[in-house]
Order: C-alpha cells, then sequence, then structure tokens
C-alpha cells in the first residue's frame, strides 16, 4: 500500500513540496507540541527572578476592629489585577500577582505573615495602615526556612490538607457577618463573635515542638465572570433557562425565531413569562434565602484562593487530635443550605489500600514543599491544588487580625499605639 502511494506522482509531488517548504510548517507544528511547555518555562523563569518577602504584622491591645476592615484590604490587592497583552503573557511570563496570608501557631505564640512580592511591599504596608494605623509591620525572615528543606524525617512527623468547596462558588460560607448575635448592636465590638477565636484559643495551646502552619493563597480574578458565574446558577434556580454563548449559526437561528415570534404577536413568550413569574412567586423561603444569599455573595469582588494547614511536630509530642480540631474549627463556616470547606482528596496527606505507607509519604513531602514555595496557581506544584473563589467577605472571615473579643495571651499585640511625630519637629 505504501508503495502504490508512493508511485503516486500526486503524492509525490505534495511529498517534494513539503520537504522544500518545511521551514513554514515545521515551526507551526513545533510550536502546537510544545507550546504549554514554554509558557510553563517562560512563567516559571518570571517567578524566579522576582523577589518575594515576609511581612509580619502585629496589633496594639486596644485597635477594636472587626473583620470588616480586612475587606477593605482585600480590595486593594484585587486592585492588582491585570491580565497582560499577548506579549506580556507569552514572552516575557506575565502572570497575575498571588499573596499568601499566614497564620503560624508556634509552641504556644501565634504570628500573622503575609508573603509578597517585594514590588507590592508599600502597597499592602498602605492598606493595612489605613484600617491598623497602629500596627505595627516589619519585613522578617521566611519562617519555613528555620525548617530543614524535606519533611517528614526522623526528627518531625506532619499531617496537612487543603480545603475545596463543598459546592459551586458562588454558594457562600457562612460570613462574619452571621456570627454576630442578633440582639446587639453591630458596633459593639467588646460583644461579637470572632470566627477565629476557637482557632486562636487552640495554637495558643500548642506545646513546644508543636507547630500549625495555615496558609491562603489568593489572588484577584475578574469581577464579571465572577458574577456571571453566579448570576447563571440564580437564573438556574429560578427555572430561567441559562443560555450559552451562542456561536454564529446559534445567532442566525435566534435572529429567524425572534422575526417568527413577532409575527405571530409573542404568544409563546408572553406564556413563557407567565409561567416564569409563577416559579418564582413559589419559590420556598429556603430557595429565596439561598438565592439572596448567593446574589449579595457576587455583588462583591471575587477572589481565587487555595486553602492549606500543616500540623508539625516531634515524634515525642505529636497528636494526631491537632488533626479533627483544625478541621473542626473550619468546619464551623459550612452552611447546610449554602457552602462550606471539605478536604480536597488528592492532597490530603491520607489514603487508603494500596502503597499506603509510601503513597502518605510521597503526599507529605509535596504538600510540605508546596508550603514553603507557595505554590498552588504555577508550577512546580499546581497540579493537584484546586482553588476556589471567595468573595472579599468570606475571604475576610477566614483571615482577619483579631480584636478585642479575642483573648488568647498568645496572639502578639504590641502594648502601646505608635504616635505621630510633633508638628515642630526641625527635619
Amino acid at each position: 500500500m505504501v508503495n502504490i502511494l508512493l508511485n503516486d506522482p500526486v503524492v509525490r509531488e505534495v511529498l517534494y513540496w513539503l520537504g522544500d517548504t518545511w521551514f513554514l510548517w515545521v515551526p507551526f507544528i513545533l510550536a502546537l507540541l510544545f507550546w504549554e511547555t514554554w509558557v510553563r518555562y517562560v512563567r516559571a523563569f518570571a517567578i524566579f527572578k522576582r523577589n518575594y518577602i515576609v511581612l509580619e504584622i502585629k496589633i496594639p491591645r486596644d485597635v477594636a476592629k472587626s473583620p470588616q476592615a480586612m475587606e477593605s484590604i482585600f480590595a486593594g490587592i484585587h486592585g492588582t489585577y491585570r491580565k497582560g497583552n499577548l506579549i506580556e503573557r507569552y514572552w516575557n511570563g506575565w502572570i497575575t500577582a498571588w499573596f499568601s496570608l499566614e497564620i503560624v501557631g508556634d509552641g504556644g505564640e501565634i504570628h500573622f505573615y503575609i508573603w509578597v512580592h517585594d514590588f507590592f511591599k508599600r502597597m499592602i504596608e498602605a492598606q493595612i495602615y489605613a484600617q491598623y494605623p497602629s500596627c505595627e509591620i516589619k519585613v522578617v525572615e521566611d519562617y519555613t526556612k528555620d525548617m530543614p528543606a524535606a519533611l517528614p524525617n526522623q526528627d518531625w512527623s506532619i499531617w496537612g490538607s487543603e480545603y475545596v468547596h463543598t459546592m459551586p462558588d458562588a454558594y457562600p460560607i457562612r460570613t462574619y457577618e452571621d456570627f454576630i448575635l442578633e440582639d446587639i448592636s453591630t458596633k459593639e465590638e467588646e460583644r461579637k463573635i470572632d470566627p477565629l477565636s476557637s482557632l486562636f484559643e487552640f495554637l495558643g495551646h500548642l506545646r513546644p515542638g508543636e507547630k500549625i502552619w495555615i496558609q491562603v493563597l489568593t489572588r484577584p480574578v475578574a469581577n464579571d465572570r465572577w458574577k456571571k458565574q453566579g448570576e447563571a446558577l440564580v437564573a438556574k434556580m429560578a427555572g430561567k433557562v441559562v443560555k450559552a454563548t451562542p456561536n454564529f449559526i446559534t445567532q442566525i437561528v435566534d435572529v429567524i425565531h425572534d422575526a417568527i415570534v413577532a409575527i405571530s404577536g409573542a404568544v409563546v413568550e408572553q406564556s413563557k413569562k407567565k409561567e416564569d413569574q409563577f416559579r418564582i412567586l413559589n419559590l420556598s423561603p429556603g430557595e429565596r434565602s439561598t438565592m439572596e444569599a448567593i446574589e449579595t455573595n457576587i455583588s462583591k469582588i471575587g477572589l481565587e484562593t487555595c486553602i492549606r494547614w500543616i500540623y508539625l511536630a516531634r515524634p515525642d509530642v505529636y497528636n494526631f487530635l491537632a488533626v479533627p480540631a483544625v478541621n473542626g474549627i473550619f468546619r464551623q463556616f459550612s452552611s447546610q443550605s449554602l457552602n462550606g470547606f471539605k478536604g480536597n482528596g488528592d492532597v490530603v496527606t491520607s489514603t487508603d489500600y494500596l502503597f499506603t505507607e509510601y503513597r502518605n509519604r510521597l503526599r507529605k513531602i509535596r504538600l510540605y514543599k508546596s508550603y514553603r514555595l507557595r505554590s498552588a496557581f504555577h508550577p512546580p506544584y499546581n497540579g493537584r491544588s484546586k482553588p476556589m473563589v471567595l468573595s472579599s467577605s468570606e475571604l475576610a472571615t477566614i483571615y482577619h487580625f483579631p480584636g478585642l473579643v479575642v483573648s488568647a495571651a498568645a496572639v502578639p499585640r504590641i502594648e502601646a499605639k505608635r504616635g505621630a511625630p510633633p508638628a515642630n519637629l526641625p527635619v
């Protein structure tokens, strides 16, 4: 069969032509084959050239701020969103900046860190000082570098996981507004319920040789995409037909359909509108509440987020009860009718059935390295992570600085407010 084709003059002419014009089509074929590799390379190179720093934040004892203050900070973070043009993305390796919000419990002490590209240092400081003018922010050494480069080993045991949503992203979790007692004024900070109080209390009782690292990696997403996904979900719940983005042929069919409907007096359309109104009027109170919660949630800015945590302990003080304790703390954000968090089965350092010990060790090594590199959106450790979109209020619920309501002794505080310099100070 091959010989017959080669003897065909047309086939031979085509082969000669391909051989003479290889410089035209070979680069195109290679580009298709290695495009993904190229994109990964230029992005990895761009990330490698950047310089990242760790900021530690300490809050005064007498500052009364609710998690709502963090929403303004996250609005500033969302302002860093920039997609970049084609040359920037695929030649210079441009990527949207991401930030790591971290809470660390170390032997009974609690620390708050923000890992950030040094280019955004002044922006982050300005956003935090605007809401917490008396706080203290300083650049510190990366605390993860105080531990071995690879774990677990004979001196340290670890366990960890990442969280994903139980429902589509547009469904909200329980936010800090839901934790406020209904019979008090929202301005009475000392009588509020802080959703992270139990976490701070637990971290404050860790023993020497025990550590819990909690990492919230976040980056801004386009508001229109976040809003459209939620609107489509609400429309579906209301019984409306959600149309996908039409192609050219579908658009022509729609034009013809609209013309026929206009000629026929729009009897069918009027009947459909009445049917949709009937469905909306007959929604149950729970369905109405869910729709309102989704609409409120998508009215805020969205940030793509990956939540992971690691428990590290020396073998003589290792206590597996820390694992269900942390899971229970994050479970308080769940709602039966809305959203919540569950473990990412591809990342959690626990496996069943075959080769469990070997597979558990590989997962622990991978999770530990991905934490140290703050990797979730880009290589090398982005394959198993499943980032979710959180609204600014949801993100402020799971990461904020403690107010007066939190009395854990281990929470870092500065004793006095930082005063402004005298107006007549000589320069």
